[in-house]
């Protein structure tokens, strides 16, 4: 299974140089597809043995062929944290359908933070077909991550068959549902009380996709976890470098790390503090 694993961890790197381009093309509105990669300063096309996922930064020095100006760092570590996720992936789940599933999301969700950490963005060509592709895709995640009381008492309120086959579907529209209904409901209440916007849609778009994914109860999970963190990072901030209240952070950058850790490890942390049994 390592052996198996390190293939697609290889297979991982390859995606995150597409990621790449998602990251640096998406927030200008530009095709993913064409024209081919090119050097941002320069414009000089790359040549495809420059295009090698680390390798070629390694080799080049960090820096472009044609025009000599330095590559910046954040290439090969998107490339080596999508590897690092489809490793992880693999080894979590078996190469049964979940890994699949949830390096198609862990990918989704490195283009979000990147983008909104650099542009303060959360594109809805990502959020949006995510959204989607959680829902459809529901029936291949890992089923623990839908079933709970909540659903089925949901599939029984609605008439239908709380089965083995109708919980996936449920638990992912209800995740989207509550996961991106609760943001809102928190951006409305702050409009109302504070005259200004607090939250975007962006976020509350990426909460529905991470729902959509992750069910319900990993969806407000990764709220509370991305809550916290950005609290903590603003404090810190205010202390260290005495930026005010009013300095906007990435909430999206916080909420993709949460779901990413709650995807790992959000059940078991729920167990362990609900205390329920293995």
């Amino acid at each position: 299974m390592f052996l198996e694993s390190l293939v697609y961890a290889l297979l991982g790197l390859v995606i995150g140089s597409f990621l790449n381009v998602c990251i640096y093309r998406i927030p200008l509105g530009k095709s993913v597809v064409f024209p081919g990669s090119s050097c941002p300063h320069c414009g000089i096309s790359i040549r495809p043995i420059d295009n090698i996922p680390v390798l070629s930064f390694l080799l080049l020095r960090g820096k472009c062929r044609a025009c000599k100006v330095p590559i910046s760092f954040q290439y090969p570590f998107v490339e080596l944290l999508c590897g690092f996720a489809f490793y992880i992936s693999a080894l979590t789940w078996n190469f049964a359908p979940p890994t699949f599933v949830n390096s198609l999301f862990l990918s989704i969700i490195i283009v979000l933070i990147f983008t909104d950490y650099h542009h303060r963005i959360l594109p809805n060509v990502l959020t949006l077909p995510g959204i989607a592709a959680g829902i459809l895709l529901s029936p291949f995640q890992t089923p623990e991550v839908y079933e709970d009381i909540i659903t089925l008492k949901v599939l029984a309120l609605l008439g239908f068959d709380s089965s083995q086959s109708m919980v996936p579907w449920a638990g992912s529209i209800l995740g989207a549902v509550l996961g991106g209904g609760l943001l809102f409901a928190v951006a409305f209440a702050y409009e109302v009380i504070r005259k200004r916007e607090g939250l975007g849609m962006g976020d509350i778009k990426m909460m529905a996709m991470v729902g959509a994914f992750m069910g319900w109860r990993l969806a407000l999970l990764t709220i509370f976890a991305g809550s916290l963190m950005g609290t903590l990072i603003g404090i810190a901030l205010m202390a260290f470098r005495k930026m005010n209240m009013q300095g906007k952070l990435a909430f999206g950058v916080f909420l993709g790390i949460g779901s990413a850790l709650c995807l790992f490890y959000g059940l078991s942390f729920l167990r362990w503090y609900l205390n329920v049994p293995q």
